[in-house]
């Protein structure tokens, strides 16, 4: 099981940042940067070869990699032709850039393969948990019932609940559920959660129930697998901004300790469900590198934007002062995220994976 574990987590990892170094890789190369290194893992060099003007490696610890760029970093430069900034502003932004496009990429790729070798996998609206005194709980709802039909319209998927709840707007719903093989309606009038800022029943569905899998054709596995990518961009942000305007911390973030928990779960379900959490941690990271943050490849696309709107070469001293400043957040970012996974760890979150709506 441990051995699992490790695997899993050196996959992940290593995939994902590597797909993400060799963004940079190959467009550094069509931009004419001089690349000097580009290596798979970290730690001591175990097998290396040179190849043209670049030193490609593999190392013994696999999660992840890294590209080296000749005049890179702002001190090291010299002014020769083929070094990083000696590159248009616009050039400079194509390479960063490409690091993220290639984890939306993949995740796409990821989820197509998935989608059109499995079929489309719907979570059944199987119901665990219900809140006390929610509009659930007063209505009669039981744990185990299955809800099979809103409004006399037929749901195989618990996310399809969850929409119809939220935009409910307050209204009563009828409820058709299987209880015991037998089918009953109940009517449930959703209530508005101020503080979550939609409407909610107060339910908890059941993952651990067998999923709906229906196979579909290949226009089709394109349209999920671009919904996908959309819904794994957006619902992140959605909640980030509604923690933000709640002035609240977001306690759902995961750290190294979480997605390496969440790796080791999803390759014990098995390969499906392993590739899918490949595909979400790839667009995950690409996302995360898109924001304006100083250090990351969406704050070095914010300078080069300033660079070629001003008309003026980057400050030395203020990139430096912006990078040291986003470091710091990045770990503060990163210790806040472990002290969470630390905290759901201890309550056994992810001994029980559920879906709260």
């Amino acid at each position: 099981m441990i051995l699992l574990g490790i695997v899993a987590v050196a996959v992940m990892f290593g995939f994902v940042i590597m797909i993400h170094e060799f963004g940079h890789f190959i467009v550094a190369k069509k931009q004419k940067v001089k690349v000097l290194s580009f290596s798979f893992g970290f730690g001591p060099e175990l097998i290396g070869w040179t190849k043209g003007e670049t030193r490609y490696s593999i190392r013994p610890i696999p999660f992840g990699g890294f590209v080296k760029m000749a005049g890179e970093e702002i001190d090291e430069h010299k002014g020769e032709p083929d070094e990083y900034f000696s590159k248009k502003w616009y050039q400079r932004i194509a390479i960063v850039a490409a690091g993220p496009v290639m984890n939306y990429l993949s995740g796409f790729l990821l989820f197509l393969f998935v989608i059109g070798f499995w079929g489309i996998q719907y979570q059944r609206p199987v119901v665990k948990m219900i809140e006390k005194n929610s509009p659930a709980f007063i209505a009669g709802l039981k744990s185990g019932d299955e809800i099979i039909a809103i409004d006399n319209n037929k749901i195989q998927d618990a996310q399809i609940v969850s929409k119809a709840v939220k935009d409910s707007g307050g209204k009563e719903l009828l409820f058709s559920i299987k209880r015991n093989d037998k089918i009953i309606d109940i009517k449930i009038t959703p209530k508005y959660d101020e503080r979550m800022k939609y409407s909610r029943i107060g339910i908890a569905y059941d993952t651990s129930s067998e999923p709906i899998v229906v196979k579909v054709s290949f226009k089709k596995a394109i349209k999920e697998s671009f919904d996908n990518i959309v819904f794994w961009t957006v619902t992140p942000l959605k909640y980030l901004y509604m923690k933000l305007t709640l002035f609240e911390a977001p306690s759902e973030v995961s750290g190294p300790i979480g997605i390496m928990q969440a790796a080791y779960f999803a390759a014990k379900l098995g390969i499906k469900t392993f590739l899918t959490f490949i595909a979400i941690v790839s667009v995950a990271l690409g996302m995360f590198n898109l924001f304006p943050i100083p250090i990351v490849d969406g704050g070095h696309i914010m300078f080069y934007l300033i660079e070629g709107i001003s008309g003026k070469p980057i400050n030395k001293k203020a990139m430096q002062l912006a990078n040291s400043i986003g470091f710091a957040l990045l770990l503060t970012l990163a210790l806040y995220a472990t002290y969470q996974d630390i905290l759901r760890t201890k309550d056994g979150f992810w001994k029980k994976v559920e879906q709260s709506k």
